[in-house]
């Protein structure tokens, strides 16, 4: 029956497509193969449609409008795709449903606060003490190098090179490799963490998880965010009271590549100029997805805008005080 459906046999394809590229491709996979499924329980054999993908995003009657938006355009995405090769394929519309995404509003977290987290993690429930050191040190390490939260859950024992301070990032996003060098105080930290897990765990292996949980458990996504949710009620600043969404994990990665442009503007260094090795250090595969994360915040502002008064300022200074009047004048 399967073999029968053709939107089953394109979506396949159109799969092991994407992968050949180097696209990890999981959630769009795993998307297409349960709307193939949906084409294959309604007894639907023929070309793709815009009714019968519209039908398969609208089914489930508690789902957002965001969501149906986003599993819309994974179909429109993949309709494009097969349309090259199947003439009787349609590609439904976007916008149906209203916008698919939108990044939320980062929030970027003063030096108080990632200390007041680190503080906080040091108190968690941890039987042998392992949970709440490992919580407040990788607390400390995406703070001092923007790593993705996923990035610092894979960190092998390996992966942390003490002896030349850098650690190896294997493939993640985007399937790049990349060496991440460190402080030295950063790693005097991380030194500390792994006597500590010495201590309460034995001898350990290279293969071996460098960041583990409880009782020598590998310490996960979901074991972090978890963690962060117990910590975050330390935040208590009326900047993060008022805001409509929650305070993430994720907006420490952000915060360190605000802080870090903040800190060349103030020094006066051309940012222009350094964009791309702090892409790279984040691992990013062009310089346009840093720019994202240096998104007007008031801290970055603020530094902007003096440093146009230092630029420009004197030139501006007759103007007023001669009442204001125009170069045209």
């Amino acid at each position: 029956m399967i073999h029968e459906n053709l939107i089953t046999r394109q979506v396949e394809d159109y799969i092991a497509f994407k992968r050949s590229l180097g696209y990890i491709f999981r959630v769009p996979a795993a998307t297409l193969r349960r709307f193939a499924s949906f084409t294959r329980t309604a007894g639907f054999k023929g070309s793709l449609t815009s009714e019968i993908a519209i039908k398969w995003v609208s089914h489930n009657a508690y789902s957002s409008r965001s969501y149906k938006a986003r599993l819309l355009e994974i179909i429109h995405t993949f309709a494009k795709y097969i349309s090259a090769f199947d003439s009787n394929a349609q590609i439904p519309q976007t916008g149906i449903f209203g916008r698919s995404y939108a990044r939320l509003s980062p929030y970027i977290y003063s030096d108080e606060e990632i200390a007041l987290l680190i503080a906080e993690a040091g108190k968690l429930l941890s039987p042998d003490g392992i949970r709440a050191y490992t919580v407040a040190t990788a607390i400390g390490l995406l703070r001092s190098t923007g790593l993705r939260v996923c990035e610092l859950t894979l960190l092998k024992i390996r992966d942390v090179c003490f002896d030349d301070g850098y650690l190896f990032v294997g493939k993640t996003k985007f399937k790049k490799d990349r060496a991440v060098p460190l402080h030295p105080t950063v790693t005097e930290k991380l030194a500390l963490y792994r006597d500590f897990l010495i201590k309460k765990l034995g001898k350990r292996n290279e293969s071996d998880w460098f960041f583990v949980n409880t009782y020598g458990r590998r310490f996960n996504t979901w074991s972090f965010e978890y963690a962060f949710e117990n910590i975050r009620p330390v935040l208590t600043a009326d900047s993060v009271r008022k805001r409509k969404r929650k305070v993430r994990l994720y907006d420490i990665r952000h915060t360190f590549a605000c802080k870090t442009v903040k800190r060349w503007l103030e020094s006066g260094i051309d940012v222009n100029q350094k964009l791309f090795l702090l892409s790279t250090y984040m691992g990013h595969t062009t310089p346009e997805h840093t720019y994202w994360y240096l998104s007007a915040t008031p801290e970055l502002l603020a530094v902007s805008c003096s440093r146009y008064e230092i630029a420009f300022g004197a030139e501006t200074e007759p103007l007023a005080r001669a009442g204001g009047k125009g170069v045209s004048e």
